[in-house]
């Protein structure tokens, strides 16, 4: 049987999690779609939670890893298995309300067929409570289509959780592939994001479709100062190599858009870390 949805999953551990990002998807308003989740993680901690909702009429592709492979390229494993026009990558420890699929899909991205993707806002889970804020900058823009690449050039807001994607025009700018392809030729440990650079390249040919309210809770998991000062660097290696990806490219994006990428890039690693430690970071 046709859907026009393919709500793709990626779990690595935390099972319990994964139930509740079931549960979410299984209250949707609108039910075109099929779940397919990719288990990362070894030893099959999470069958009992898939089990749980075939039980109780959830239609679920469930694929278990023999071996890590990373949470992209088991993406790109489970979504060369699917056809749905419209995709969305719902990592396993978030939520997505209701209305996600019915508002964004539905009332939204079928009703604009020149928009490549889509995105609503979202709160934050974060030390116990819900924040009813996305805690980034981002452009203030009414719900409908609009033209966002030159904003991707300067932050990231959009999660893949609360996305979706247009098939189609996602394998006309390399989808996935181009990407993993991009990490092979860097490497670890910084080799880029893959959620900013998929929609930077989306926003190069196509317009984005704004859901302007919250349809979905990210959660934010608790770490200790040592991480945090750890991931703030890591943080920065990632933007600094994600805007050169972008700067590289001279026949997809534009020069204004290349060198908007490379200033914010190098304004954001020396404003954010400091001169003498930015130069300490990327002489280590």
């Amino acid at each position: 049987m046709t859907h026009a949805v393919d709500i793709l999953i990626t779990s690595y551990y935390q099972p319990e999690y994964l139930d509740e990002c079931l549960e979410s998807v299984a209250r949707q308003t609108w039910q075109d779609f099929r779940v397919h989740v990719v288990d990362d993680s070894p030893g099959n901690p999470v069958q009992a939670v898939i089990d749980k909702w075939r039980g109780l009429g959830l239609d679920i592709d469930f694929t278990q890893n023999e071996k890590n492979i990373g949470a992209v390229r088991s993406l790109q494993k489970i979504y060369a298995q699917t056809q749905a026009e419209y995709v969305v990558w719902l990592n396993h420890d978030d939520v997505i309300k209701p209305q996600f699929l019915e508002r964004l899909v539905l009332n939204g991205m079928m009703q604009h067929p020149e928009c490549g993707f889509g995105y609503s806002l979202y709160d934050r889970f974060q030390n116990g409570q819900i924040l009813p804020d996305m805690g980034v900058y981002r452009p203030d823009l009414p719900t409908g289509p609009h033209q966002l690449v030159n904003s991707l050039c300067i932050t990231n807001w959009i999660i893949t959780s609360f996305a979706v994607i247009r098939r189609s025009t996602f394998d006309e700018v390399g989808g996935l592939l181009r990407h993993i392809a991009r990490n092979e030729l860097v490497g670890e440990p910084a080799y880029g994001y893959v959620d900013l650079y998929i929609f930077a390249r989306l926003a190069a040919r196509s317009a984005g479709f704004v859901l302007n309210e919250s349809q979905g809770v990210y959660r934010i998991h608790a770490s200790s100062s040592t991480a945090q000062t750890v991931g703030l660097s890591r943080r920065a290696e990632e933007t600094v190599r994600t805007y050169d990806f972008i700067f590289d490219e001279h026949t997809f994006f534009t020069k204004p858009q290349r060198y908007l990428s490379k200033a914010n890039c190098t304004g954001r690693l020396l404003s954010d870390m400091g001169v003498i430690q930015a130069v300490l970071t990327m002489l280590q």
